[in-house]
């Protein structure tokens, strides 16, 4: 058994403090594409950048190099990480634990793995590890042990070890579990590895983009972290960037989107494994893939199982997997699910789709992991790189707000969550943040795929050319129910697409935008930006409304002179007003026929109601409550603010459609 040179953690303390959390709100967004988009940040350039000095490996076995930590305390975060040292290519790694108290190992097939050790005691570690040189392989199982240490000193946990794909975006996040990490002072420093690019640190997180590299590399970032009590911790992070193959201008890359290369099919046996790993979600995708080689679910399944809908999934870590079974399995809109599913040809989940989106090239969904996870083990394997779309509509002075509330209490978004505490979220809130996000995204995939065309499509046709060749339902909406209001329509390209605004859209108030929205038909803000969002919106309005129960809400807000977010104007369940029912039924039939006499379940929906004017936003919740206005209203710029979800963060996602 082989132990590390040292390699010491410096994690000096005082006293422990109290834990005291900065609210965050965590919210995925939805999004058909069907063309590009303007507003996305752009890939770094593929140049080689200087090493800050070298990472020295604390153990070699073989061709293989272990790197990371080898002094270890309890309450620490450590981690390890693996590469070649003889020119080959780790194909494949298999971490497991032999021995000590159970270790949190999420990334257990990634080369580089990040946990917490919260006992101290005797630790073995074993990866089983795949090497590959032209057509020669090499598998070999490496072992390292290594003993934790009692210890009371205050910790900064830096969140997380992990491999990312070079010239791809990263982020890592410091905490800590004895201490105030959210009034702490915190420095960031690479120490060793090639050179990041466009470094940016933000409270207790950092972004950066890695680097193009010729081979797998590993860097080492530092944070040293001054507590208010006096304390100090340094902690260190390991990330591997993989030298990958990486065509510039295939589908992604084309579109400033570089794929994790760790993402990899659920079900390991899967029929559609070689299939859903080449045609979905990779860097060098360039064509798109025939129903004869990736068909979509419906074709094959009239009632597809939970194993046929995970049997086109992929994932970048397993825990994600099983959340998505667990939801399928006790969600009651997982019926539906079901049914809707059958309208793509594969599910992608991943730590670094963001936001969510459907696209017609692949006739895949890609969901946000954010809206999965449970523990605060698997929240730290997240992606947190800043939504591209967070400065759109930035001069305007006016905000659309949204939310779901269910029994006069908030249900999506619900509880906000700290970054830096270590949480678990409930059930009720993975499938709150779930099922918005799913019906949402399958509106758009039965929109371009609705339940009528799946018997007819060949094996020679393409999710793409069949799109082109065919239009969508979202189409027929719109020519039948149009929405009038061109000054909403400006405003959402704006807001959701990144326009720069014009003198007169900056002018525009609260009252203007009630104006203008008000005698249309749309059910949100968001269905201006195109008629896939406005189908996909009405469909996801209607089904948690009526599956779960829960009634949408928006509200139109100034910015200016405004602190306790008091509403110009509200309504509730708006999808379900005389004036939209139409438009409503239109979708709902054409995506879910099964749900059988729409008109008489719009009939048991909950009519639209107003939202009190001159109320704080989050006062507008129970509607039967007794609430003062504007002259007594006394709400600081209260924590529940971070639970404001604006209709821009549901921006339409890339990437663009492939021109050919």
């Amino acid at each position: 058994m082989s132990k590390g040179v040292l390699i010491r953690k410096n994690k000096l303390a005082l006293a422990a403090m109290c834990c005291s959390s900065l609210i965050l709100s965590a919210c995925g967004g939805g999004s058909s594409n069907d063309g590009g988009t303007p507003g996305r940040g752009t890939l770094p350039p593929p140049v080689l950048t200087e090493s800050t000095g070298l990472v020295e490996p604390i153990a070699v076995f073989n061709n293989v190099a272990l790197y990371g930590d080898s002094e270890f305390i309890t309450n620490g975060s450590y981690g390890l990480a693996l590469t070649s040292n003889d020119g080959s290519q780790i194909t494949s790694v298999r971490w497991e634990q032999l021995s000590g108290p159970a270790l949190s190992i999420l990334a257990s097939n990634s080369q580089t793995i990040g946990f917490d050790v919260l006992e101290a005691g005797n630790y073995a570690l074993q990866a089983e590890v795949t090497t590959s040189a032209g057509a020669q392989q090499n598998t070999q199982q490496l072992t390292y042990e290594f003993t934790a240490q009692q210890s009371d000193v205050t910790v900064a946990n830096l969140r997380l070890d992990h491999t990312v794909t070079e010239r791809a975006k990263v982020s890592l996040r410091v905490d800590s579990f004895n201490n105030d990490i959210g009034t702490a002072s915190i420095t960031w420093k690479q120490v060793a590895g090639p050179a990041v690019l466009d470094f940016q640190s933000q409270g207790n997180s950092a972004f950066f983009n890695a680097p193009a590299v010729t081979k797998d590399e590993v860097i080492k970032f530092e944070t040293n972290v001054n507590f208010t009590d006096g304390s100090n911790s340094v902690d260190a992070s390991f990330i591997t960037i993989n030298d990958t193959q990486i065509i510039d201008e295939a589908y992604f890359p084309n579109s400033n989107i570089i794929t994790s290369e760790d993402v990899y099919a659920f079900n390991a046996d899967s029929p559609y494994k070689n299939a859903i790993e080449s045609c979905v979600y990779t860097n060098t995708l360039n064509s798109t893939c025939t129903f004869g080689n990736l068909p979509l679910i419906g074709q094959q399944f009239t009632a597809p199982t939970i194993d046929d809908i995970l049997d086109r999934t992929l994932v970048s870590h397993d825990w994600m997997g099983q959340r998505f079974r667990q939801y399928l399995e006790q969600s009651a809109a997982g019926p539906d699910m079901l049914k809707l599913l059958r309208g793509v040809t594969a599910v992608v989940i991943s730590y670094d789709v963001r936001p969510s989106f459907y696209w017609a090239a692949t006739g895949a969904i890609y969901l946000d992991a954010r809206n999965f996870w449970l523990t605060p083990e698997e929240r730290d394997t997240l992606n947190e790189v800043p939504d591209f779309r967070s400065g759109f509509s930035g001069d305007l002075k006016f905000r659309v707000f949204w939310r779901y509330v269910k029994n006069n209490a908030p249900y999506m978004p619900g509880q906000s969550f700290s970054s830096a505490a270590r949480e678990t979220r409930t059930f009720d809130a993975l499938e709150a943040d779930i099922s918005w996000l799913m019906y949402h995204e399958l509106g758009h995939a039965n929109d371009f795929f609705p339940y009528d065309v799946w018997a007819g499509l060949s094996n020679s046709d393409d999710p793409l050319s069949f799109f082109r060749s065919n239009g969508t339902n979202s189409d027929i909406m719109i020519t039948s129910f149009p929405l009038s209001s061109s000054e909403m329509k400006g405003l959402a390209q704006v807001s959701f697409a990144g326009e720069t605004a014009t003198n007169a859209q900056r002018a525009y108030v609260g009252s203007d935008i009630e104006t203008f929205f008000t005698p249309d038909i749309a059910s949100s803000y968001y269905s201006y930006l195109n008629e896939r969002e406005d189908f996909a919106t009405l469909f996801e309005r209607f089904m948690m409304q009526y599956r779960l129960g829960a009634s949408a809400d928006i509200g139109i807000i100034n910015t200016q002179d405004n602190p306790n977010l008091l509403v110009t104007w509200g309504q509730r369940d708006r999808f379900n007003h005389i004036s939209i029912q139409n438009r409503a039924r239109f979708t709902v039939s054409n995506i879910l026929p099964e749900l059988g006499n729409i008109n008489a379940l719009q009939a048991s929906l909950p009519e639209a109601v107003q939202l009190r004017r001159n109320v704080s936003w989050f006062d507008n919740i129970n509607l039967g409550e007794s609430v003062g206005t504007e002259s007594v209203i006394q709400i600081p710029y209260r924590l529940e603010k971070a639970a404001a979800v604006e209709e821009t963060s549901l921006h339409i996602g890339r990437p663009a459609l492939p021109e050919r």
